[in-house]
C-alpha cells in the first residue's frame, strides 16, 4: 500500500504484474488525523497468469514460491495487516473486492490518528510535512532523477510505454484549511490532485520522477505534527 514515491517503482514490476490503476484520496485534519481511502485495480487474467505461474514454480517438495506480486486482493490478509497497526492509532474502516469490466479491484478505507505513522503503511513514504515562516504547512515530496536511474531509467521507461497502456494512478489530499498554493494541475479550495495516465497523457507518466508534489495551505487551528 505505497503511495506517492513509491508509484514510482511501478514500472519495475509491470512486466510481473502487467498494467495497474491506483487511486489514493487522503484527508489531513487540523490535528494530524485523518482518513485514507485507497483503491488498486488489476486484470483479472493477469492475476489468472500470474496465480499459474506461482503455482508451476511450486518446488518439488510441495513448498510455494515466493509470491512477487505487491498488491494483496485477499481481504482477509489485508484485515491481518491492518490488525497489526492498531496500537499505531490506524484504524481500518472497509474492505472490499470488486470487479469491472474485466478488472479486480481491492477499496480500502483507513482512519488514522498520527500522520507521522502513515510511514508504517507506506502511504506517505518520503513526504515531508513542516511548518513554515508564516505558519503555514507545506506538504512535498520529490523523487529525484538519479534514483529512477538517470537518464537510463527514463529511457527504459520510454521503451515501456507500450506495455504500459491502461495505467493510471491517481493521487489526492484534501487539506484541512484553504489551499495557498500547490503544484497539482488538478485543484479545488482545500483539494489537490496528481493524475498520471498513460493512455490520455503519456508524457506526465514518463515525466513523474521529475515532478514536485508540493501543496501549501493555512495554519490557523491546526496542530499538525511535522514530517522532516
Amino acid at each position: 500500500m505505497k503511495n506517492w514515491i513509491w508509484i514510482f517503482s511501478l514500472v519495475a514490476i509491470v512486466a510481473l504484474t502487467g498494467c495497474i490503476k491506483m487511486e489514493q484520496d487522503i484527508t489531513l485534519n487540523k490535528d494530524g488525523s485523518g482518513n485514507v481511502k485507497f483503491v488498486y485495480g488489476m486484470s483479472e487474467q493477469t492475476l489468472k497468469q500470474m496465480e499459474a505461474m506461482k503455482q508451476m514454480s511450486q518446488s518439488e517438495d510441495g513448498a510455494e514460491a515466493d509470491d512477487d506480486n505487491p498488491f494483496e486482493f485477499n481481504e482477509d490478509e489485508v484485515k491481518k495487516e491492518f490488525e497489526a497497526m492498531k496500537d499505531q492509532g490506524i484504524t481500518l474502516n472497509s474492505v472490499k473486492t470488486t470487479k469491472e469490466d474485466g478488472w479486480q479491484y481491492m477499496n480500502i478505507d483507513f482512519d488514522f490518528k498520527d500522520v507521522t505513522k502513515l510511514e508504517d503503511t507506506s502511504v506517505f513514504e518520503n513526504v515531508t510535512i513542516i511548518k513554515n515562516a508564516d505558519g503555514n504547512y507545506v506538504v512535498s515530496s520529490k523523487m529525484d532523477n538519479d534514483d529512477m536511474g538517470g537518464d537510463a531509467g527514463a529511457e527504459q521507461m520510454k521503451a515501456m510505454l507500450p506495455m504500459l497502456s491502461g495505467m493510471r494512478i491517481a493521487i489526492k489530499i484534501n487539506t484541512p484549511n484553504a489551499i495557498i498554493s500547490t503544484t497539482a494541475p488538478i485543484k479545488s479550495k482545500d483539494s489537490a490532485e496528481w493524475v498520471f495516465d498513460v493512455d490520455k497523457d503519456p508524457d506526465s507518466f514518463l515525466n513523474m520522477s521529475k515532478t514536485d508534489m508540493e501543496v501549501v495551505f493555512g495554519g490557523d487551528g491546526c496542530t499538525i505534527p511535522e514530517i522532516k
